[in-house]
């Protein structure tokens, strides 16, 4: 328990979410600036409550944290969130709602609105615009409130050294993406003076894996990591196991080298496929090895291309879902 407030009590920000990698665009910008503050190594922790398992982590947050913030009107549409709020008067709540979102919250929800209106006089108010702000003050009787807009990110460009073979892989750093394996392999290319550069795109989702390699370029959480995918030569699916990756499915149609484990979905899709390797034992040696060999071979574009369009693009997608439910109603 001790060590349970102390984690909590230690976080310099914890965000609250009930909309992260929905449709809408209002998670992005402080998505943003949770992914910004833990690169540069902030206490900051991030609960989107649409995932399982993060009820104990809101409680424990509401109870011990320092400073919550939550983001938008989302929160307020659950009890769970109104009463999380309803205690605390140094929450910051940051909303990105218009005055209709705001009525349609009030036309359905006008138990749950009364306790919004409450909550925001209480708190502080973040406003993407000054227009904004005199709407929560002049509506809601808000005393404390700050502009401070919305965050947009261009794609990153990333500068890939010429001269260099480039190796990428995408996913979330962690044990089962493959985080050790990588690694070996990148240092088992440096120790031969290869011309082998390793870079790695996603964010840190794993405490126990120590210090990260200096053998690779370690590019963190990026909002469109198929820009990297374009500029590598192969992609090096790492996984110890992994249904079928979309980056690595990018990939594909773009044409690019691919090296997998066989216990990978993507394993049966390049079986036999020129520039393409499947390593059978989960060791560095092996990948290692299939490194090499892809890196002597010129990768079946086409063939590539042609595979992923028949297999995983959207027409064919819809094309099979819309085969098993007509299949369904004939019987």
């Amino acid at each position: 328990m001790k060590r349970l407030v102390n984690y909590y009590r230690s976080r310099k920000l914890v965000i609250v979410g009930y909309d992260f990698q929905s449709e809408g665009g209002a998670w992005r910008s402080i998505y943003r600036f949770f992914r910004y503050a833990e690169a540069q190594g902030e206490a900051t922790l991030l609960i989107d409550r649409r995932k399982q398992g993060t009820f104990r982590q809101l409680l424990a947050a509401f109870c011990f944290s320092p400073c919550i913030l939550v983001n938008g009107i989302g929160v307020f549409y659950c009890w769970e969130g109104i009463l999380a709020c309803f205690f605390r008067t140094d929450i910051l709540i940051y909303l990105h709602d218009t005055a209709h979102s705001v009525g349609g919250f009030a036309r359905m929800h006008p138990w749950k609105f009364r306790f919004f209106r409450f909550i925001l006089k209480r708190n502080t108010v973040l406003c993407v615009s000054e227009q904004m702000e005199k709407y929560y003050r002049n509506e809601f009787s808000v005393r404390h409130s700050q502009v401070v807009r919305e965050a947009v990110a261009l794609p990153t460009q990333p500068e890939f050294e010429p001269g260099l073979r480039h190796i990428v892989m995408v996913g979330s750093l962690d044990e089962r993406k493959g985080v050790p394996l990588f690694s070996e392999v990148a240092a088992m290319a440096a120790a031969k003076n290869l011309p082998w550069k390793f870079h790695w795109v996603g964010a840190l989702a794993s405490q126990s894996l120590g210090k990260l390699s200096q053998n690779v370029h370690w590019w963190g959480w990026q909002d469109t990591p198929l820009e990297f995918v374009r500029r590598a030569e192969v992609f090096f699916l790492s996984s110890v196991d992994d249904p079928l990756p979309l980056a690595c499915l990018e990939a594909m149609m773009l044409g690019k080298r691919c090296v997998v484990y066989r216990q990978t979905g993507i394993a049966e899709m390049i079986e036999g496929v020129c520039g393409c390797a499947i390593f059978e034992n989960y060791s560095s040696a092996d990948a290692f090895r299939a490194l090499e060999k892809v890196l002597g071979e010129n990768p079946d574009r086409a063939r590539l291309a042609q595979i992923t369009e028949e297999n995983a693009s959207v027409p064919a997608f819809v094309a099979k879902i819309q085969q098993i439910i007509v299949a369904k109603n004939l019987r």
